[in-house]
């Protein structure tokens, strides 16, 4: 059996805080291929 550990990046915590902002601003999450933007992307929607 495979198991998966889950990994939280240093960007979910920000993202999280920045999403529960009073302001409502579009996020963009750039960087490099295969980085993992869209899995954190998920984890904070996640929580």
């Amino acid at each position: 059996m495979v198991q998966h550990t889950v990994f939280k990046r240093d960007i979910v915590s920000q993202l999280f805080q920045r999403i529960k902002e009073s302001r409502h601003f579009i996020q963009v999450v750039t960087g490099p291929r295969q980085v993992g933007k869209t899995t954190a992307v998920h984890q904070v929607l996640e929580d």
